[in-house]
């Protein structure tokens, strides 16, 4: 009985905005375009022919309604319809006027919405879901595991894995405690885009016990064994 009520799960183990573990808080930073992102553009004119030369192949502005898209490499830059402009490093904001200001030379009205083609973000492990869209600059780790589907009780909510590219191109993982209420607004919080959340498991999830359906299969189950057995020996 002391092993079953030990490994019951407790609502420390599992519940969200818990005090302790404080994490320092650091400023939203807007995600800057890196190596190898793929961006598209929409461009929006008054010159109904221009328009539609240089929007060729292009079907709307928002994100993966597009079917052209542009790589950029590794000098920073994109090879558009107009020539190279240099937008790696940028802010998709300060990228999208990047590309106004190159297209306003040959169009002087243009306006450009810019898109983020490889907007994704991917959870893998307990509950994982695989690759979802960054609908939002700033989603934060909370809305993201509500897109993929809330962790199970079997999760380790206590070391949340995120691998991120930092500027530097190489990947890092981040380690953290999702229980805690100090990871608000800490660098752990908004989600980039690429992000690989990982969900552990429980090292202790086989002999844990989170419903009383599960209680009563441990002590029903080793019994009903002990009664068979018993009863071919009658």
């Amino acid at each position: 009985m002391a092993f079953v009520f030990a490994s019951c799960i407790s609502n420390k183990q599992t519940a969200y905005l818990q005090k302790g573990n404080d994490y320092k808080p650091a400023l939203y930073e807007p995600y800057k375009l890196r190596v190898n992102d793929e961006v598209s553009y929409f461009l929006m004119t008054a010159n109904v022919e221009t328009q539609a030369l240089y929007n060729s192949g292009q079907t709307g502005i928002s994100a993966g309604s597009t079917s052209i898209s542009y790589r950029i490499y590794e000098d920073g830059t994109i090879h558009s319809p107009i020539g190279q402009i240099r937008i790696g490093g940028l802010t998709l904001r300060e990228a999208e006027g990047a590309v106004r200001a190159a297209f306003s030379k040959i169009v002087p009205d243009a306006e450009i919405r810019l898109t983020l083609v490889n907007n994704y973000f991917y959870v893998l492990g307990d509950n994982g879901k695989g690759q979802h869209v960054l609908y939002k600059e700033n989603l934060n780790i909370y809305q993201a595991l509500a897109l993929a589907g809330d962790i199970s009780n079997m999760g380790d909510k206590k070391h949340i894995k995120i691998i991120r590219k930092g500027a530097d191109g190489m990947d890092y993982v981040k380690v953290f405690d999702l229980r805690q209420v100090s990871i608000i607004e800490s660098e752990y919080y908004y989600v980039k885009p690429n992000d690989v959340i990982y969900i552990p498991t429980n090292p202790n999830s086989f002999f844990r016990i989170d419903s009383v359906v599960s209680f009563m299969s441990l002590i029903v189950t080793p019994v009903s064994f002990f009664v068979m057995v018993m009863s071919l020996f009658k």
